[in-house]
């Protein structure tokens, strides 16, 4: 009964999320069965059921994986209700904390600040989040075990769908750690499946992860063991425990290896031997050939270990008493790489005991080794520095034959020098072989260059089909040292463009290969048909010019959701709920309460849709009020917005303070309602902002769209483009052989449409009337041309608002900005003519 309870609330405790439709699945073991039958557990209303594949109920005893799909298609037949419709899994990394209770929920938010989702679901994937739950206690094979068992689960069960599996597939993305764990997990599955019925692996990448291990300062691991087994620090404990847990230790490069029986002498050793996972069972999957692998590193690849300091800190503090030394603490770490001179200093004194030192002597050899970075040392420091002041503070005071004496404490030594040293060798995370042999066991981890490295096509110096670190076409080259592993792009939703523009990069590559490999050269089009308004089949991924503008300039949006949510006239609505239906008087009246739980980013936007169901007279009105707490006074009290009152969904924007201090202890956000009454729906409320150059100029698209320079251009083989003429008039004929095909007006790069209100298109009578209307990759915002169309003269005329086909929750500013008017089919055999369109 624990587990089941502890299963319970750690559902509970996962269930917050950004503003994004999704479900999610747990996964367990059954005691009663194989350790790869799990069981499948889903909270609904608080209400939990645990079924196995086949939705036969099973026994809970421990929580081993979690899954968020990302906007789940609604499919009612199911059990679950829903159907996975191309699954792009994103699996995990380590999870650096001994608690083990990272949630979906920050994972989510991580992945939304990367600005992977967007991008997915615009390119027709559903995102899939996966998160192993014991990353650090549990064997990297265990636990790419477990994430095979659950493919399996999805390949096949008698809860959820997955109609078109033999088409699309699995891609499986691992970040970091995930990166082992989804290979040899792809590996297992895809060797195994039948080939005839269950999902292929369509795409397997990797971002960052160290396929032939990861390395720490070797001077850490020797001060870990000191201060955790003779300083008692509890910080340097818990790093032990860490770092000594099968997940993270299977990952290190170096092992240590005991000297004498009881281990009380040891040293730390290159390991690279067979008996490891990762350099034993592991290479079957890295060398399996039944699905393209991409290695993506964050490490630079410039063929030279970068400029540092090979001093990493010194930390010196001592307590005095009449002259003489009560106590001393001192720290010192290095990186030095002759094997001659001593890589850490580490040292404990107490009156009137004995001194306690340790000074390890051995090279330091792949601290600075090419390759993406961590603050190992900063960390530390902070660690230690803590805990020497804990240890002897100021004012420090002693008993000394029963009287009471105060010492006198300081730093003889302070200082922070090198924080970052090598994390991911770039050379482990592009797998690289090197004469024959793994690039880490050889010299060339730290000399080889990108020039001349055929990274698209590696052939046998590495085992990945496509390989990519940071060459001198990526933004973060010329940076003096890698930047951070897996780097966040933002704090608070203050952001770095270098991180942005570098992930940006990273993720072009993985789309721009996925794209490569998704195109079926017999039957000349692309399984994801989506991919072709974007892709071409055979670009060159290192060919940045060749991005897609919603990736490269189409600017990068950090959202955030709130935490805590509260309705005035619904009072069982929470922030777990996606969409809140509430009936508000007449007047003014505060609606919602949300808080962001720190301070409301400056020069944000907070945006929230609404739908007027019903109203009780001719307008709506919204306003928002910033407060410090709910009970203040103070309040800035934001513009007065109108509703429309036409039972459509519509997003309204506020654009938060800009200014520097605006916003000091600004937590909480109020939602205001001003009619006449109503039934309305609010959703989705969020805070965004979006990263890219304010001072961005557009050129402004001609108001005739066409007849113009302006080019249709079809998206498959599968349409049609035609001039087309009759005793009407001149136009073009655009026809769909099947259904959700389409082509677009190539608008010659993003234009904006901010002097327009409206869109007029022109079309003749008894044509497009399964064809609709939307901007870029706007499908959501679909028009159909045959709803609400009017006569004029000859043709038929659908006028559409221009803020319900244009995405402004991407655009720069959330202006209206498009390089692209959508034409798609919502039926099979459509044909559409159209006679003209233009901007008012």
């Amino acid at each position: 009964m624990k587990s089941l309870s502890f299963i319970l609330a750690l559902l509970v405790c996962a269930s917050f999320s950004a503003a994004r439709e999704y479900m999610d699945l747990f996964f367990a073991k059954d005691k009663n069965r194989s350790a790869d039958n799990l069981c499948i557990v889903k909270l609904n209303s608080h209400v939990m059921s645990h079924l196995d594949a086949a939705g036969e109920s099973c026994t809970l005893s421990q929580m081993v994986a979690g899954a968020r799909v990302l906007n789940p298609q609604v499919d009612e037949s199911q059990k679950y209700n829903f159907n996975l419709v191309r699954p792009f899994l994103i699996i995990d990394g380590i999870y650096l904390g001994t608690d083990e209770r990272r949630t979906l929920s920050d994972m989510q938010d991580e992945v939304e600040r990367f600005g992977i989702v967007d991008p997915l679901v615009e390119l027709g994937y559903t995102p899939v989040l996966v998160k192993l739950q014991e990353s650090v206690t549990r064997s990297l094979e265990e636990n790419a075990q477990t994430l095979a068992s659950v493919l399996r689960i999805m390949n096949s069960n008698t809860l959820f769908g997955f109609e078109n599996k033999l088409t699309d597939g699995f891609v499986v993305l691992g970040v970091s750690q995930g990166g082992i764990l989804g290979r040899y997990a792809a590996y297992l599955y895809d060797s195994k499946r039948n080939k005839k019925t269950d999902a292929p692996i369509r795409l397997y990448a990797s971002l960052d992860s160290p396929h032939q291990g990861a390395v720490m300062p070797l001077s850490l691991y020797y001060t870990i063991n000191f201060w955790a087994e003779e300083g008692g620090s509890a910080e340097a404990e818990a790093f032990k425990d860490l770092i000594e847990g099968p997940g993270a230790s299977g990952l290190l490069l170096h092992q240590k290896k005991c000297i004498d029986d009881k281990c009380t002498d040891y040293k730390y050793e290159v390991d690279t031997s067979t008996k490891r996972f990762l350099f034993g069972e592991y290479r079957k999957a890295a060398e399996y050939k039944g699905f393209p692998a991409i290695l993506v590193a964050q490490g630079q690849l410039k063929g030279n270990i970068p400029v540092h300091s090979d001093t990493y800190f010194v930390l010196n503090r001592h307590a005095d008493k009449l002259g003489g030394t009560y106590g001393r603490a001192e720290s010192k770490l290095y990186s030095y790489t002759d094997g001659k001179k001593e890589i850490a200093k580490n040292r404990i004194y107490q009156f009137p005991g004995d001194i306690v030192e340790d000074t390890p002597v051995e090279p330091a050899t792949y601290d600075f080794i090419q390759g993406s970075t961590y603050p190992f040392a900063e960390t530390m420091y902070k660690g230690l520095r803590e805990g020497m002041l804990d240890a002897m503070p100021t004012g420090m005071t002693k008993n000394i034959a029963i009287f009471p004496v105060e010492l006198e404490t300081s730093w003889d030594e302070d200082t922070l020098i090198q924080k970052n040293s090598t994390f991911i060798p770039t050379a482990s995370a592009m797998d690289l072989n090197c004469n024959g042999t793994l690039a880490m066991k050889d010299n060339c981890a730290f000399t080889q260059s990108h020039s001349g490295f055929p990274f698209m096509l590696p052939g046998t110096k590495s085992s990945g089909d496509a390989v990519y670190a940071v060459d001198a076409t990526h933004p973060r080259y010329n940076e003096a040292i890698s930047g951070r592993h897996i780097e966040l792009p933002s704090e608070n939703m203050k952001a770095d463009t270098s991180v942005i523009a570098g992930l940006q990069v990273d993720m072009w590559r993985v789309l721009c290969e996925l794209a490569n490999f998704d195109y079926d050269s017999t039957s000349k089009e692309f399984r994801n048909q989506n991919l072709s308004w974007y892709f071409a089949p055979g670009t060159d991924c290192i060919d940045q010019s060749k991005m897609p503008a919603f990736l490269k300039t189409s600017g990068y949006v950090q959202k955030k959701s709130f935490a805590y949510s509260r309705y005035d006239y619904n009072a069982d609505a929470t922030e777990q709920d996606k969409k809140v239906t509430f009936d508000v008087p007449a007047g003014w009246h505060k609606v919602a309460s949300f808080n962001n739980g720190s301070d409301l980013p400056e020069g944000a936007s907070f945006e929230v849709e609404f739908t007027v169901n019903s109203s009780k007279g001719s307008w709506v009105k919204a306003e928002v009020l910033l407060l410090k707490s709910l009970a203040s006074n103070t309040q800035l009290q934001l513009q007065e917005k109108s509703v429309a009152i036409d039972g459509k969904k519509h997003r309204i924007y506020w654009k938060l303070p800009a200014g520097e201090g605006s916003l000091k202890n600004y937590r909480w956000i109020r939602l205001v309602l001003n009619s006449d009454g109503g039934n309305v729906t609010v959703s989705n409320p969020v805070l965004t902002r979006t990263i890219e150059n304010s001072d961005k100029k557009y050129e402004s698209v001609s108001e005739n769209l066409y007849p113009s320079s302006y080019q249709f251009v079809p998206w498959t083989s599968a349409v049609s483009v035609k001039p087309y003429s009759d005793a009407l008039g001149s136009g073009v004929s655009l026809h769909y052989q099947k259904y959700n095909q389409g082509a677009y007006l190539n608008l010659n790069g993003e234009k904006s449409l901010d002097s327009y209100n409206k869109l007029l298109v022109y079309y003749w009578p008894g044509t497009c009337q399964g064809t609709g209307v939307y901007f870029d990759s706007y499908s959501h915002g679909i028009e159909l041309l045959r709803n609400n169309a009017y006569v004029d003269g000859n043709f038929l005329v659908k006028e559409i608002p221009l803020s319900d086909i244009v995405d402004a929750k991407i655009t720069h500013n959330h202006r209206k900005i498009a390089s692209r008017l959508v034409f798609a089919s919502v039926k099979t055999d459509e044909v559409c003519s159209v006679y003209r369109i233009f901007a008012k």
